[in-house]
């Protein structure tokens, strides 16, 4: 079994079709078909489930696609390994951060790495929870700054803070003398959240649910930047993280919030990698820059939050 041939298996493993990987590759498909066979028969057991959309990774395969992309990033990285040998971390480094705080890290981040780790080049993008679980889990990136992680198997966790929820509206929306709300005190008020798969809507939901308290969902976005302009415009409030209007906070702003108690909602931001795949110095470095960066945010109040690093 060859690199090429890792190579060739992971890419179709995450196109979920062949013809498409073939594609992404330049190769004919009968070739990569091929290819596939000798590693089945090599290993001596299917690696994937064919069926009329494309095909699923077997138990053995999932096995195999963890195994083999941990190897192919290895290889890919050797050369930053053995000159990172001198002390230095060099390399790139693929960070995903939820796009709700990116912007409040981005620059200061990107500084401190520049002051300290100049060699190590850092690949940044955003997205929501489930795109950067599903972008750890198939080692798309390196670390990921995302919620709730601890929840998740094959992850190591370095949990950095603690973010409380509020009840976003648009200016004027609430009392100037409201200070704080109880979650059954959200009442009717019509609601514009994530889907059902989303990791912020079960939570929500798993509340409502035990507080025997329905809420009234009015929209439902699969894009967390839709949110915002339906708040700000009055059309609905949103019970969010305190940190999620960010990217638009300023003086002349037009959302305000009232934090939530009783109970009070709050979820855990941590670093995450996968497990079993140790950091590189140029990641660990990333680490512990982002670490920083937060808890310099934290301190100043960019940030809303509970430190919990050591």
């Amino acid at each position: 079994m060859t690199p090429r041939q890792l190579r060739y298996f992971v890419e179709i493993a995450r196109a979920g079709n062949i013809s498409q990987a073939a594609a992404t590759l330049h190769i004919a498909q009968p070739a990569l078909s091929q290819h596939m066979s000798a590693i089945e028969r090599e290993l001596g057991r299917p690696l994937f489930e064919r069926h009329a959309r494309g095909v699923t990774l077997t138990p053995a395969g999932r096995r195999l696609f963890d195994r083999a992309s941990a190897i192919l990033r290895q290889l890919e990285l050797l050369p930053d390994e053995v000159a990172a040998a001198t002390g230095t971390p060099q390399g790139e480094v693929r960070l995903c951060i939820a796009s709700a705080v990116a912007g409040a890290l981005v620059v200061p981040l990107y500084r401190l790495m520049e002051a300290q780790y100049p060699q190590v080049r850092l690949s940044l993008q955003t997205g929501a929870s489930l795109q950067a679980r599903q972008l750890v889990e198939t080692r798309r990136i390196d670390l990921a700054l995302m919620p709730n992680a601890f929840e998740l198997p094959g992850l190591e966790c370095d949990p950095v803070y603690e973010e409380q929820f509020a009840l976003f509206g648009a200016q004027g929306s609430f009392p100037a003398e409201l200070e704080r709300m109880a979650f059954a005190d959200i009442g009717a008020r019509p609601l514009v959240t994530l889907g059902r798969d989303h990791d912020l809507r079960k939570l929500i939901e798993r509340v409502a649910l035990a507080l025997q308290c329905p809420l009234n969902v009015r929209y439902e976005f699969n894009e967390p930047e839709l949110i915002r302009p339906v708040v700000r415009e009055g059309l609905a409030f949103a019970l969010l993280p305190r940190n999620a209007f960010l990217a638009v906070a300023a003086p002349h702003d037009e959302v305000q919030s009232v934090p939530i108690e009783e109970p009070a909602l709050a979820r855990v931001q941590s670093i995450v990698w996968p497990a079993g795949a140790p950091l590189t110095p140029a990641a660990e470095a990333a680490r512990q820059a982002l670490r920083d960066t937060i808890s310099h945010l934290l301190e100043a109040g960019t940030l809303q939050g509970r430190w919990l690093g050591a």
